[in-house]
């Protein structure tokens, strides 16, 4: 895959990590906050609060979860992991790559296949009545975006990553292989 297309990812990747964390998260601390406030003080909780709430955390996930991978942020097992040297290492990053391969084109396809019926039965939120189909369709975007990059890592990133050591973070401090 061309690296043009791989820096275009990252970038998008970047910008909906950036949208998540700045628009979206700010959004749901308020949403909350107001909720709070109305439920603890009036009596009066947001009726919708909820309902809103797990949208937005819905949109900060798959906002976030391509960049979280490219920052290498995501959660594997770093406790054996990091034990892992040679062939066994790269074994369990091929198993990793076709694994989400496999989970995020399934789930990517099945996405795809909802988004009609869903706007056919105009499938929506249950207070608000939002509709639920741009959120499957977000779905499916991240989707392919997630296999494309793991296409990507398992027959070409993979072997760029073999330099990097991996470390263990843990309370904010790094700890490299050599202490673990």
């Amino acid at each position: 895959m061309g690296t043009t297309l791989i820096s275009f990812l990252k970038s998008f990747s970047r910008w909906c990590n950036d949208v998540g964390t700045l628009v979206v998260l700010p959004l749901m601390v308020l949403v909350i906050t107001f909720d709070v406030v109305l439920r603890y003080f009036f009596s009066a909780p947001l009726e919708w609060g909820e309902e809103i709430n797990g949208l937005l955390l819905f949109l900060l996930l798959m906002l976030s979860m391509t960049y979280a991978w490219d920052m290498n942020k995501h959660i594997r097992m770093e406790i054996f992991y990091l034990k892992l040297t040679g062939w066994r290492r790269a074994f369990a990053d091929v198993v990793t790559g076709l694994t989400g391969i496999v989970f995020f084109g399934c789930l990517g396809f099945q996405s795809w296949r909802d988004i009609d019926y869903m706007r056919k039965t105009n499938e929506s939120s249950e207070v608000l009545h939002i509709p639920l189909w741009p959120f499957r369709a977000l779905l499916v975007l991240i989707s392919l975006i997630f296999v494309v990059k793991l296409l990507h890592y398992v027959f070409v990133g993979r072997k760029e990553a073999v330099h990097e050591e991996a470390a263990l973070e843990r309370d904010g401090i790094v700890i490299t292989k050599e202490v673990v």
